[in-house]
């Protein structure tokens, strides 16, 4: 984003935005591509200290399963994870993409200052977000207890943010709650993958797939709402977006704590372990 400013600014204009990031995609994509491998046994860079802790506890020969699809689609705890996410999700994208819009035209900062201080919320939230999991380690709570707490703490913290932009009209106020409300954001994720791991066990990378088709939507729907709810980019137009987006949020998120579970569902039974029953 800083960067971003600094181009927008210069002689080169906002299209230099594409290049650069362009060669950047390309360069790390081709670092992944020759560094990656899907077998950590046959990776150079991993020690045998390192692979004897990824490979313990996992049976070496498994049969591959067949995804129950519909039993996943159907389950109500990960229909509440999808759901809360969804909501969740959408008031973090419409922040991200239209925060720097934002700032610009509503709060009145100049271009090079709006890729500066647009990317200091987001350095805040990997901090957030990293504490948050070494905290989550060491406490003894339910893993339910956890990702609900995660969850909640990340939504009441973007209700507020988004409120108080929706009805201050002090500029340094609005910033701090912008602010607020993205490093709060960072635990949504979290709180869901986590929900979806326990619940879906060796089938939610189904589940979780489901979350990033989840996301492109709301990448649709939120320049949508935007463009219609604030078409003259007016402060008044923001706040009926920001009272909006806070309404959703409360709803696609209450049924979360009452509906979801720390206990696996009955089709993460794995049927090898039942036939080897059988033939003993």
């Amino acid at each position: 984003m800083p960067v971003s400013g600094v181009l927008c600014d210069s002689s080169f204009g906002w299209r230099s935005i594409y290049y650069v990031f362009g060669v950047v995609t390309a360069f790390f994509y081709l670092v992944f591509y020759f560094f990656y491998t899907d077998m950590p046994g046959m990776h150079k860079n991993v020690s045998e200290k390192e692979l004897d802790q990824i490979s313990h506890g996992k049976p070496e020969n498994t049969k591959r399963e067949s995804v129950p699809y519909w039993e996943i689609c159907s389950d109500r705890c990960v229909l509440a994870a999808w759901l809360s996410f969804l909501g969740g999700n959408l008031a973090f994208i419409t922040l991200l993409l239209y925060g720097p819009t934002y700032l610009r035209e509503v709060l009145q900062f100049d271009v090079r200052s709006t890729g500066y201080i647009n990317a200091l919320p987001y350095v805040l939230c990997a901090i957030y977000k990293f504490v948050a999991g070494k905290v989550s380690d060491r406490v003894k709570f339910s893993d339910k207890t956890i990702y609900t707490v995660w969850l909640f703490s990340s939504i009441i913290g973007l209700a507020i943010g988004y409120l108080l932009m929706a009805w201050t009209s002090d500029r340094n106020v609005a910033f701090g709650a912008f602010t607020f409300a993205i490093v709060a954001s960072g635990l949504i994720i979290m709180s869901t993958v986590k929900c979806l791991a326990i619940r879906c066990q060796q089938h939610c990378h189904f589940a979780v797939s489901a979350i990033s088709f989840l996301s492109y939507c709301v990448q649709f729907i939120s320049p949508l709402g935007v463009g219609l709810l604030c078409p003259d980019n007016t402060p008044e137009q923001w706040s009926r977006l920001f009272i909006i987006i806070t309404v959703i949020m409360i709803i696609t998120n209450a049924p979360f704590p009452w509906l979801t579970t720390q206990q696996s569902a009955d089709y993460t039974k794995r049927k090898d372990t039942r036939f080897s029953a059988e033939k003993c």
